[in-house]
């Protein structure tokens, strides 16, 4: 007996639909087996025999009018009512999509490469848009994966970025992040796992862009989009909430962020903050120490920190590519920070100290801190003192807060002095009216 029940619409569109997908021979057993399916009244039956006939969804693809009947083959899945069940053919419906028009080796013809691609990412986006929830979140990350890796490259520099295209526009800030948001506002239930798989495939999808943008000497724009896999690998560990669930795919994002926050520590600063807390990084500490505590150094130490360790680890930096001039240039910068938290007025002098730098360039670096959006401060270049109005804050333990206390303690009496004599002020000019009208 049939499971589910296929309610004919005007005009009989399912048969249409079929001789349609079955090129119009109506002898054929692919059309005899979707026409019995559509008599029983079986929606899951006729669903399965299109999905396992690839000739249908290759015809899908190279006709005009192919989006909009495979709309109206998508819409059929709100009639399979096990829900296991639709969400297996759902699967089988992307699979055939991506299958479609591959040559004998499984790949894309280049002819009309991307008008193919195209309308493969427009089926899958109308099916998208029919499904809820971790479905949703899967046929996305699906549709990532078809741009990036159709060897098509027009349709992989859509998905850069900054490029305003919808794919594009996802892959920016935390746009991904409010997405799966909405999903859960919806009612949907979208579990940390499929969230986490998604964000694997944001991944390697933008570091897939990064690579086409070198190739093309597309700098700025490679230099965006491993900003973009950064952000995502961080989010992937953001996923895991102990370090007992952290497993293989956890560690090695774990170094992959790990390493990306080190030859980057400037970029995503503010994002960053937040890496030695998430419990993948945690168990580097384990399973790869040095990475561990050169992340450690980057996030709070300072350069003689960094010289130390490559006295004790000389081929750590080699090992994992990791430039020594760029992250010496990095742990200057991130060390006139931790000297700017510590006072407000910071001598040349102790600048030149810390930096292991020339006196005489002093200045290059706090222009260097305050560009990089690290720092904001005056020079006096007379008394050769830099004063400190705004400064990012590196790390925030026992020794902020005492010097927080110390710089509290030191204004509060002035700023209450200050208050109590514009409030005094305030009520002299609002009691000043009344006493005259009582003369």
């Amino acid at each position: 007996m049939a499971s589910t029940t296929l309610v004919n619409t005007a005009d009989a569109a399912e048969l249409r639909l079929v001789h349609f997908l079955g090129d119009h021979d109506a002898t054929s057993p692919f059309v005899i087996s979707c026409e019995s399916a559509i008599t029983q009244t079986n929606s899951a039956a006729l669903l399965t025999t299109i999905v396992n006939h690839q000739p249908a969804f290759d015809r899908l693809i190279s006709d005009d009018e192919g989006i909009g009947a495979f709309s109206l083959l998508a819409s059929l899945l709100d009639r399979v009512h096990d829900a296991a069940q639709a969400q297996e053919i759902m699967k089988g419906l992307v699979g055939a999509v991506e299958a479609a028009n591959a040559n004998e080796s499984g790949n894309i013809e280049e002819t009309s490469s991307s008008v193919t691609v195209k309308s493969k990412i427009d089926m899958l986006c109308a099916l998208y848009n029919l499904r809820a929830g971790s479905e949703k979140c899967w046929i996305l990350a699906r549709i990532f994966n078809l741009a990036a890796f159709s060897g098509d490259e027009a349709s992989i520099l859509t998905l850069l970025p900054g490029r305003k295209s919808t794919l594009g526009q996802l892959l920016e800030g935390t746009n991904l992040e409010r997405l799966l948001m909405e999903f859960d506002t919806d009612g949907s239930n979208v579990k940390e796992e499929d969230q986490r798989a998604l964000y694997s495939v944001a991944t390697k999808v933008v570091e897939k862009v990064a690579q086409v943008c070198k190739e093309k000497d597309m700098e700025n724009e490679a230099a965006t989009a491993e900003s973009a896999k950064q952000r995502f690998l961080l989010k992937i560990l953001s996923t895991y909430s102990s370090t007992s669930n952290v497993d293989d795919e956890a560690r090695s994002a774990a170094k992959a962020a790990a390493l990306g926050s080190i030859r980057d520590p400037v970029t995503l600063f503010y994002e960053q903050r937040i890496i030695m807390s998430l419990p993948p990084v945690a168990a580097l500490k384990k399973s790869d120490p040095d990475v561990y505590e050169l992340l450690e150094i980057f996030q709070q130490g300072k350069l003689e920190d960094f010289q130390s360790f490559l006295q004790a680890n000389p081929t750590a930096l080699s090992n994992n590519n990791i430039s020594e001039d760029n992250a010496i240039r990095h742990m200057r910068l991130l060390s006139l920070c931790s000297l700017a938290t510590e006072h407000e007025e910071i001598p040349y002098d102790a600048i030149a100290t810390t930096l292991q730098v020339d006196q005489s360039v002093v200045e290059n670096w706090v222009i260097d801190a305050v560009a990089s959006g690290l720092l904001s401060a005056k020079m006096d270049q007379l008394q050769h003192v830099v004063m400190v109005e705004r400064c990012v804050v590196r790390r925030f333990g026992i020794e902020q807060w005492k010097i927080l206390q110390e710089r509290l303690s030191m204004s509060f009496p002035q700023d209450m002095r200050m208050i109590d004599a514009s409030c005094s002020d305030r009520v002299r000019k609002v009691t000043a009216p009344t006493a005259a009208c009582m003369l």
